[in-house]
């Protein structure tokens, strides 16, 4: 991900969360103290350890301050389900392909998604 924004120039930051449970913590203190890092989108995988990507969406969606973060769901799954459960929960969603080189035409269309939602 760091590759294909680096190949964009994207002006973001990127903060990983190595599973489920450390992205809720993470975005607790976003909420609660002034001097964590305020995230301005959220790139999701749904197969998270711990607790899995749509835990995670569910938890952020309730929360006061990040209910209407703009998400992309990025993950290897093809489900419809996963599909139509990320687009009820207001979530974009990329399917990872097979290889890096693929992988990395994520940067336009994150590029797109962040021009369109105002963050660029």
């Amino acid at each position: 991900m760091r590759e294909a924004i680096k190949q964009e120039d994207l002006p973001v930051e990127v903060y990983i969360a190595a599973d489920g449970e450390q992205a809720i913590k993470f975005f607790g203190k976003a909420e609660s103290e002034s001097d964590a890092p305020k995230p301005d989108v959220l790139i999701l995988d749904l197969n998270l350890p711990k607790i899995d990507g749509f835990e995670v969406l569910r938890k952020v969606r309730s929360s006061k301050k990040y209910a209407n973060i703009p998400v992309i769901i990025m993950t290897s799954s093809d489900s419809p389900a996963d599909r139509r459960t990320g687009a009820e929960l207001g979530a974009a969603y990329f399917r990872k392909p097979p290889n890096y080189t693929e992988f990395l035409k994520i940067g336009p269309t994150l590029k797109r998604f962040l021009e369109e939602k105002g963050l660029l």
